[in-house]
């Protein structure tokens, strides 16, 4: 049991860190959310969370009782990639743009330049 236990946790600190990561870049280089914040931050480490579990069980359960090992770490990297994309969709903007459009502007202006 402390075996499963470790092994669960390791993936579900893993799923977490580039989201956590990524919040907290957000808040320094986008901070005008105003009291969204207060609704935001923790509907979106519920909803992270809530995808952390199910996928961390999943693939806890791929690489423990199957041989797709590959299958669980694809799974592994596009909860990653969801998670980041839930982080930014519900990232809230006060006063312009939704943050999504802000970023694929500043990504449009930094290949023009």
């Amino acid at each position: 049991m402390e075996r499963k236990f470790k092994s669960h946790f390791f993936y579900i600190v893993l799923l977490s860190v580039p989201f956590v990561v990524l919040e907290i870049l957000l808040l320094l280089k986008y901070p005008n959310t105003g009291l969204g914040r207060i609704i935001s931050l923790p509907l979106t480490f519920v909803v992270n969370g809530v995808i952390i579990l199910i996928s961390s069980s999943l693939v806890y359960y791929l690489l423990k009782h199957t041989r797709f090992r590959v299958v669980g770490r694809v799974i592994l990297g596009l909860m990653i990639c969801l998670t980041l994309i839930v982080t930014i969709w519900l990232y809230p903007q006060d006063s312009s743009k939704h943050i999504s459009e802000i970023i694929v502007e500043d990504i449009k202006n930094f290949w023009i330049k």
